[in-house]
């Protein structure tokens, strides 16, 4: 005798088919979550590959050479004139620079980079300096630029605002680029504060007069930065120079 069942037989596949659609759907977004991630990664390698203009531009290896030793010795002659009492003067073009940074400072002075940076050049502009160097090493290696408006406020008084920081075409932050560049100059020696000035904020660089054993002091009068050039002046004077006031910070 067959008995009618009126809610009909049980259905075993549902509970399977439902758990092997959840697992495909689970499949497709993580799928999607990894292309995603996928492609953004791509992006963002794009774009930190990216690097200035005249910092793509080669330099020529003979080029480089003349020119690395033009600077050395026009930076031998500003040491001669800077060290006898009087007034001195000094011009020095960006592609003798750049020259000098390719070939001589590898070459002789390669612990004054640290590890991680290598190749930086400069674009000179008025008022301004563009850095960029390369940071960090092969295939994990993007160039960093920075842009500086530099001044000569008074004798011996640089004030220099970071106007733009990028690592290849991702924006960084100008505020730990100034304080790293202010932890440089306070290395080097010399008294530094950072000031807010409209809006922005200005690092002062107060370099010191040196003395030699004669007593002299040295000071920088001038700084003019133009297209692709910058030119100083200053004097070496006899006996004590005056006081440099310890800045303060915010001062």
């Amino acid at each position: 005798m067959t008995v009618f069942d009126p809610h009909g037989p049980a259905d075993t596949e549902g509970p399977v088919a439902s758990a092997s659609a959840r697992r495909r759907t689970g499949l497709w977004i993580a799928a999607a979550v990894s292309g995603i991630a996928a492609v953004t990664m791509v992006v963002v390698a794009v774009v930190a590959s990216r690097s200035p203009e005249f910092y793509r531009q080669r330099l020529d290896v003979t080029a480089a050479e003349t020119a690395a030793r033009r600077l050395v010795s026009d930076a031998s002659a500003l040491h001669s004139s800077i060290v006898r009492e009087g007034p001195w003067e000094a011009a020095f073009t960006e592609n003798d620079i750049n020259g000098w940074l390719a070939v001589d400072l590898p070459r002789n002075h390669g612990r004054l980079l640290p590890d991680w940076l290598a190749e930086p050049r400069v674009r000179l502009e008025p008022r301004r300096i563009r850095l960029a160097a390369r940071v960090g090493r092969g295939l994990a290696s993007a160039v960093a630029a920075v842009t500086a408006e530099v001044v000569l406020r008074e004798p011996n008084q640089l004030g220099i605002v970071v106007e733009d920081a990028h690592l290849g075409g991702l924006p960084l932050p100008r505020g730990p680029v100034l304080a790293e560049l202010r932890r440089r100059c306070d290395q080097l020696g010399m008294v530094t504060s950072v000031r807010r000035l409209d809006d922005r904020s200005l690092l002062v660089v107060y370099i010191p007069s040196t003395h030699e054993s004669g007593g002299l002091s040295h000071w920088l009068e001038t700084l003019t930065l133009g297209d692709g050039s910058i030119a100083i002046t200053g004097q070496t004077r006899a006996g004590h120079p005056a006081i440099v006031p310890i800045a303060t910070e915010g001062g």
